[in-house]
């Protein structure tokens, strides 16, 4: 009887270790499911935020571009209040030169055109923000976050033009990707 017993308990042991084995697989595969899911949706909320600091930088760095243009362009040309909306017509129609503008920037500094494609898809470039006030004798224009030139005119002639903010605007305080965060799975 002692041996029958033994029998059944090692049976009884053999198949309560299968259904330990099986369950455990079974729990193994649900949880590497879950880890790589939970990854991924990191991965993906990553990416994509990182993705919208390079699409205002590249909006910031188109507005810098074309005010850097248009103080030179005002300064070196006709001065004249109509020579003025002019030249600020011709600058933002210009798109091919403002992609190459900012293109060479990216190039520069390392981003490919695979990447700065798919930037440009979603960002396009800085339409319609070029002058931000266009008061009786005086005209601001935007030259990125928080950054703005002031032209003035007297009775439509050039009377000044205040370029400072341009001057110490910092465009490379508009790029701030942080280091992804530690991963944790829940």
């Amino acid at each position: 009887m002692d041996n029958k017993k033994l029998k059944i308990l090692v049976a009884v042991d053999v198949v309560i270790l299968v259904a330990l084995f099986v369950l455990l697989k079974s729990l193994q595969g649900g949880y590497m499911e879950q880890a790589k899911r939970s990854a991924n949706e990191q991965e993906t909320a990553y990416l994509e935020k990182n993705t919208q600091v390079l699409v205002e930088q590249w909006r910031s760095i188109d507005q810098y571009n074309m005010a850097w243009k248009l103080v030179h362009t005002v300064l070196s040309g006709a001065k004249s209040e109509a020579a003025f909306g002019q030249a600020v017509a011709a600058i933002e129609a210009d798109k091919d030169a403002r992609f190459k503008q900012i293109s060479h920037i990216y190039t520069g500094v390392g981003i490919n055109d695979k990447v700065q494609n798919g930037i440009f898809e979603k960002a396009g470039l800085a339409q319609g923000t070029i002058l931000l006030k266009n008061d009786k004798n005086s005209k601001e224009i935007a030259c990125g976050k928080g950054c703005v030139v002031k032209f003035n005119y007297a009775k439509g002639k050039f009377k000044s033009v205040d370029y400072s903010a341009l001057v110490q605007y910092d465009l490379s305080k508009t790029l701030k990707i942080e280091k992804p965060g530690e991963y944790h799975f829940e």
